[in-house]
């Protein structure tokens, strides 16, 4: 057991998200599970359903937790197998609003930013966009299953938009 007076103070904080009653409710619910906790990185699968409960798709994400919650997460989809990010999904494999999320994109030096989102470490700043998104935006006050909320919805989206795919 670590001695809590040698834990760094985000990663006190984002135990304390992990271990809220919303984080397992989550759990208990099926939409997401912890594959990997060791701090600053935690890897999370995200499952998510369409609206007819018929098609079930998941997603892996690594989420950089480094001075949390001050900073948001950098946030991406990730394949363990492989310890890289996944391809960008293209038109032809996902909705538009996947494709968006999941598109490559840079911010300054940064040559890939991570899930295209107004509340993810890199993209918040492009484009001034947490400032013109602040409902979407990241603040200190929110709380991790903020993000874990909107990783879901994208994975329903992509739920959705298979069993359409499926259907026709």
């Amino acid at each position: 057991m670590v001695d809590q007076a040698e834990v760094r103070g985000d990663a006190a904080t984002l135990n304390a998200h992990l271990a809220s009653t919303r984080f397992l409710a989550g759990v208990e619910e099926g939409r997401w599970s912890v594959l990997l906790n060791r701090f600053p990185e935690l890897v999370v699968e995200i499952r998510g359903v369409d609206v007819a409960d018929s098609v079930s798709t998941s997603m892996i994400f690594q989420l950089m937790c480094d001075q949390f919650p001050a900073q948001p997460p950098f946030v991406q989809r990730w394949d363990p197998r492989i310890q890289a990010r996944p391809p960008s999904p293209t038109a032809e494999q996902s909705p538009p609003g996947v494709v968006d999320a999941f598109k490559e994109w840079s911010e300054g030096p940064i040559t890939y930013g991570g899930v295209y989102r107004a509340w993810q470490r890199h993209a918040a700043t492009h484009n001034n966009w947490a400032a013109l998104r602040p409902d979407e935006a990241w603040r200190r006050d929110r709380h991790l299953t903020f993000i874990l909320e909107k990783l879901y919805g994208l994975v329903c989206e992509q739920a959705a938009w298979l069993a359409v795919r499926s259907a026709a």
